[in-house]
């Protein structure tokens, strides 16, 4: 298929550009943010262990049972809030940054320009966080349709695969909506494109998922690494640039 062929081509030039060194900057916000959130991880969870109540006494020791299981069962609440805020940050605070980068690519293969600015970078960050909620509120109806479904037949063989596919095809359109947005594209016609690339939101979304779940530096790593394949795919589907082109502008590059 066409789209798995340009995903292959997209990966391929993507971990070349990293290995020579170009684009690694763009890593160090995502990074910066990781260490910091597990340093703070570490320092809660030895506060907590340092605050662990016991006694000689056992009906002390009972009643200190029960106050350490409600600190730990609140620290964990504290944990998976923070933990989600993290990743908020990564994928939608950031995300000024991977619209910069998206850019750079586009710009390094295709030759165009494009404006920039606090506006710009303003209106970016609204588009992103409205596309995101608006991604998350569109998978919770077609997970939520599927599930109805599933519990109606009793048909529950494919749940694993239709929500990864749901999951995938989400993520890769808050991915190419950077292109998108990039290119003038209006939020809904934004969408529209995603409809009609059911198999290449999949694609990227699979290889967001597939790098996120990296234990530590997944979460970092994802984001850049995808929005550098999805730009190239982009152009890959939009004709802005052919394969045989950019093998072309590649030896140009390397004799440069």
């Amino acid at each position: 298929m066409e789209t798995v062929n340009y995903h292959i081509k997209a990966i391929t030039n993507t971990f070349e550009e990293l290995f020579k060194g170009n684009f690694l900057l763009f890593f160090i916000p995502g990074i910066v943010l990781t260490v910091v959130y597990y340093w703070f991880t570490s320092q809660t969870s030895a506060i907590i262990n340092a605050a662990e109540l016991t006694s000689d006494y056992s009906w002390i020791d009972w009643i200190a049972g029960y106050v350490s299981s409600a600190v730990q069962k609140a620290f964990s609440l504290f944990q998976l809030m923070t933990e989600q805020l993290y990743i908020f940050m990564v994928l939608s605070v950031l995300s000024p940054f991977s619209t910069y980068l998206g850019e750079k690519l586009d710009a390094k293969y295709t030759g165009g320009k494009f404006e920039g600015g606090f506006l710009r970078f303003f209106n970016d960050f609204i588009r992103m966080i409205f596309v995101i909620i608006l991604a998350l509120f569109l998978e919770f109806i077609f997970i939520g349709l599927y599930w109805i479904i599933s519990w109606i037949t009793g048909f529950e063989l494919l749940d694993t695969i239709v929500y990864f596919c749901i999951t995938g095809f989400f993520f890769g359109f808050s991915f190419y909506d950077f292109a998108l947005e990039r290119y003038e594209t209006g939020v809904f016609s934004s969408l529209c494109f995603a409809f009609n690339q059911p198999l290449t939101m999949i694609l990227t979304g699979a290889i967001f998922i597939g790098i996120y779940n990296i234990p530590i530096i997944g979460v970092p790593l994802a984001p850049i690494i995808t929005i550098m394949v999805s730009t190239l795919v982009y152009l890959y589907l939009t004709k802005k640039i052919q394969p045989k082109q950019l093998k072309n502008k590649q030896k140009a590059l390397k004799n440069e």
